[in-house]
């Protein structure tokens, strides 16, 4: 993937910048305003799409040794709540590369590691069935999915099977009725089947569920008849923030009932981003992340090197390479 640095007067004239240069599939790594406030800087990532033999200009390496590039990488990772097993593995992976910028390296491992398949409603031709377990955001999701479709020109069905929950049903349709989307609230996966004519004329269809518990073999089996019954693709939302190994295992449960790909949530209000990274780690591919609470701005897509920014951001690595630069 491709880095790039854009400078300009303001944050709004930067992302003009990215955008013309590097286009709508561009991820913001990180912003900075400059010292004299009159300037602002943008660094943004591509995936990068040239020949092997080519090369990518690189900003000059720091050059620190491998053992305090190892140390320094621990450190964080055991900051950030991931377990010992997963520590390891991440430092192998990022000591294999040529690179001794730490967030770099490890962006590196989690490339190696992690998967990261967007949602794109012009490819996407099943249900999204969004799942997860209580108060994962999953009704928010599922709002902000159908915003983006209905600015998109999209026709949506919106449906819920969070029916018996208190408010649940209320929620989604204060949504829909400001998007003017009439949303179809069921309980059982053969209710939810008597629609499948209106679900298959739509563009996007998307779905709401209960909160379940991942480690109740009946609560999983409902969310998988739900899915099946429409033909739909599990995708579990899980919030950002949570213990490591819980939300691995939690991944690891959505997974043998076919989920493949999961929504990040609260993605704004976590600083130990652990969880994520024991999630991505298994077989679950990070489709989009949520940054903010507001439905109309949608989701984001994430690639590695914008997480590893987020776990080890750019002042802490310029901080890192001014303590640890040895002579050449």
């Amino acid at each position: 993937m491709r880095l790039k640095t854009f400078t300009a007067p303001t944050l709004a004239d930067a992302m003009e910048l990215v955008r013309r240069d590097m286009g709508e599939d561009a991820i913001i790594v990180s912003t900075q305003q400059g010292g004299d406030a009159l300037t602002c800087r943008v660094t943004a990532a591509i995936e990068d799409t040239l020949e092997a033999t080519e090369t990518i200009p690189t900003e000059p390496e720091t050059a620190v040794s491998e053992d305090t590039l190892e140390d320094y990488l621990r450190q964080v990772l055991t900051a950030h709540g991931l377990p010992a097993h997963m520590i390891n593995a991440t430092v192998r992976a990022a000591l294999k590369v040529d690179e001794r910028d730490p967030a770099l390296a490890l962006a590196a491992a989690i490339d190696a590691g992690v998967t990261s398949r967007p949602i794109d409603f012009n490819t996407q031709t099943k249900p999204l069935v969004l799942a997860g377990v209580p108060g994962a955001g999953k009704t928010i999701t599922a709002a902000k999915l159908a915003a983006r479709a209905k600015l998109d020109g999209r026709k949506v069905f919106l449906a819920t099977t969070d029916a018996t929950r208190a408010g649940g049903v209320e929620q989604l349709d204060a949504f829909a009725r400001i998007l003017d989307i009439k949303l179809c609230a069921v309980d059982t996966a053969d209710a939810l089947a008597a629609h499948k004519d209106a679900i298959d004329a739509a563009d996007i269809a998307i779905i709401d569920t209960a909160g379940v518990n991942p480690f109740r073999a009946n609560d999983m089996t409902t969310l998988r008849d739900i899915a099946a019954a429409i033909g739909g693709e599990l995708v579990l939302v899980l919030p950002a923030g949570g213990d490591a190994m819980e939300s691995a295992d939690t991944a690891a449960a959505f997974a043998d009932i076919g989920a493949e790909r999961m929504i990040i949530t609260r993605l704004d209000m976590t600083r130990r981003l652990g969880g994520i990274l024991a999630a991505g780690l298994g077989r679950v591919a990070i489709a989009n992340v949520s940054i903010n609470p507001r439905v109309a701005e949608g989701l984001d897509k994430i690639n590695p090197v914008a997480l590893a920014r987020l776990i080890i951001p750019e002042d802490e690595t310029e901080h890192f390479s001014l303590q640890t630069k040895v002579a050449p």
